[in-house]
């Protein structure tokens, strides 16, 4: 299975320190987020990686280069124009080819253990990973199948995911949500199912969460 990693976006909530740094290379215990991920990916046993890049590209791939000091094999999906969560999957999908892969946003960093998909066998559109929290909006989950209605949403989607690549096979590049754009008409289907975790999972967006990256990461 492939790891792809969403790297391209512009940090707005981390600004001033993103104008010049992409968000997953914003370090956290004197290394970039996203060397902490690769080197998590590693130890999970996964081989091929695909980094999609926009803003300062050119930093994102001197940083991890292809791959060798990681001991993975890195390829990188470039994007002129910002394709969004879900375009960026159209855009890579000659890399990804035609298997299931793990997706992970560029600026988070969680336990969550991904050895477990190595061999995970997605029967379904997708698999999505989310958490509990005061604001959670995005989805609940039915008897392990991922289900969407306001009045019911308690849960938020993490950043994490198993994607089978035939919901975006047919489609042209373009810019496309991953959520609204791809996976909801799957999601009324019952064809996403979910599951929660309780673990440590942090999204880079602010300063404290920095802050607790710092306090949290091991070498």
């Amino acid at each position: 299975m492939r790891v792809f990693i969403l790297a391209a976006g512009f940090g707005k909530r981390l600004r001033p320190f993103t104008e010049n740094l992409p968000k997953p290379l914003i370090k956290v215990k004197n290394k970039p987020l996203i060397h902490w991920n690769l080197k998590k990916i590693k130890k999970a046993g996964f081989k091929n990686v695909v980094i999609n890049t926009h803003h300062l590209s050119n930093k994102i791939t001197r940083s991890v280069g292809r791959g060798e000091k990681f001991g993975l094999n890195i390829n990188f999906s470039h994007e002129e124009e910002i394709q969004g969560t879900g375009g960026a999957l159209i855009k890579a999908k000659r890399l990804l080819q035609e298997e299931p892969f793990l997706l992970l946003s560029g600026d988070l960093w969680s336990d969550y253990p991904f050895e477990k998909f190595l061999d995970f066998k997605l029967k379904k559109a997708a698999h999505l990973i989310f958490f509990k929290e005061k604001k959670s909006k995005d989805a609940y989950l039915e008897a392990g199948i991922v289900k969407n209605l306001k009045t019911k949403n308690n849960l938020t989607y993490s950043g994490i995911a198993v994607i089978n690549p035939k919901i975006f096979k047919d489609l042209e590049e373009d810019y496309y949500d991953l959520w609204t754009d791809l996976l909801q008409k799957y999601v009324k289907r019952n064809e996403v199912t979910g599951e929660i975790y309780s673990g440590d999972l942090i999204n880079l967006n602010s300063k404290k969460e920095m802050n607790l990256l710092d306090a949290l990461l091991v070498e």
